[in-house]
């Protein structure tokens, strides 16, 4: 389960999605699904205990956030923390349990970073077209 991650500029990120939505551009089918503007803010989220919590949430399968606890010797409330921020950022699903307990489902638990001037430079073009319109 490999994520691919783009790095691009917020404006560049802000066109492309502009880009989308308004039939200009289909995004190729190997292009990242999830964008950040710097390898600064993916290194806040893909910290190495982070990918390690993930990797163990792939191998372990743990039912609730209980076991995932008890597998890595931290508390809840901070396992909580972690994984409704891996989750927002579309690395982990929290599932519903059973009963009112909560399962920790990795997403992803590979990373490979894209850098794309070619695709920047296609989405200048259109920022610059519609600037001239």
């Amino acid at each position: 389960m490999k994520a691919r991650i783009g790095i691009m500029s917020e404006q560049l990120i802000r066109i492309r999605l502009l880009a989308v939505a308004q039939g200009k551009y289909k995004p190729q089918e190997n292009e990242p699904k999830i964008w950040y503007t710097s390898i600064n803010a993916i290194s806040q989220i893909l910290r190495p205990e982070n990918i390690e919590l993930l990797r163990l949430m792939d191998s372990e399968r743990p039912e609730s956030l209980t076991k995932l606890s008890e597998l890595t010797g931290r508390a809840k409330s901070n396992l909580s923390n972690t994984l409704k921020v891996l989750s927002e950022k579309g690395f982990v699903r929290l599932e519903q349990g059973n009963g009112k307990s909560l399962k920790p489902v990795a997403l992803y638990t590979d990373f490979e970073i894209i850098t794309d001037s070619e695709l920047e430079h296609y989405l200048l073009q259109i920022s610059i077209e519609q600037s001239a319109a």
